[in-house]
């Protein structure tokens, strides 16, 4: 098989299902993982794919990274959301009311929550809805609006109206972007107005952001950074960024 073709069949790969990993492609197409190494450099030069630890996603700002359902989603970073998920559980108390927001790292949270039958969650996210629905005792109340199929969410005016009413003790979103000069941002401006109005419903405002959103800056500019009083990420996150941060007042919280 020809560089190109197998170049061409890895980027495919990365478009369907968002990941793929050097030991998988090396065994699949039966060659070295240097070579396969030496593909994923030639293939970021033209922006198609970000290289991370092991393997490769797609950049946050493709088109394909934007078009893959939450459920895709889940196995990018999925160890360092994992990581995140278990450092947040405890910051939760005992019968607070608590906004969860849409994407795949907090449901990653929502995974961690099934034992926790004395709080409450307000969701906008289908995923958590399913996730944690089953659980006989725990209180969930559902935000109704215009659903977006690929982050399972509801957004627009009629979720706003009800969310702009609400407060509760903590908020905890995920965000495309997080970066101390450009702040939050999000790549769907039309969820734009439905976070800025999550954001404003408590004083408690936690984003968890796997590393690789640690200083990207996507589409839409949701808050300034400085609108969360917690980030919780890893600590492969860029050290210049996590300090420009914490210079700005946020508590940042690596694991």
């Amino acid at each position: 098989m020809l560089k190109e073709e197998r170049q061409q069949i890895i980027i495919r790969a990365l478009e369907q299902n968002g990941n793929v990993k050097v030991n998988e492609l090396a065994d699949s197409f039966n060659v070295s993982r240097m070579t396969i190494r030496r593909d994923l450099f030639e293939i970021e030069k033209g922006n198609l794919l970000k290289r991370i630890h092991g393997g490769a996603i797609l950049p946050l700002r493709s088109p394909a990274y934007n078009q893959l359902p939450t459920i895709k989603r889940m196995d990018l970073m999925k160890e360092e959301k994992i990581r995140i998920a278990k450092a947040l559980v405890p910051l939760i108390q005992e019968k607070e009311v608590i906004f969860l927001g849409s994407g795949t790292t907090t449901l990653y949270v929502a995974r961690e929550l099934h034992d926790r039958d004395d709080i409450t969650i307000l969701t906008n996210a289908i995923t958590v809805i399913n996730e944690l629905g089953t659980d006989a005792k725990m209180q969930i109340i559902a935000i109704g609006g215009f659903l977006r199929r690929a982050e399972q969410s509801m957004i627009g005016h009629f979720a706003e109206r009800v969310i702009e009413d609400l407060r509760v003790d903590k908020v905890i979103v995920g965000m495309r972007g997080v970066h101390p000069h450009f702040g939050l941002t999000n790549e769907d401006p039309q969820e734009l107005m439905t976070d800025r109005k999550i954001l404003g419903i408590s004083d408690t405002v936690i984003v968890v952001a796997d590393h690789t959103k640690i200083g990207h800056v996507s589409t839409s500019k949701t808050a300034p950074v400085t609108d969360a009083t917690t980030i919780i990420t890893t600590v492969d996150a860029r050290e210049e960024m996590v300090q420009g941060i914490r210079e700005q007042g946020v508590e940042v919280i690596q694991v």
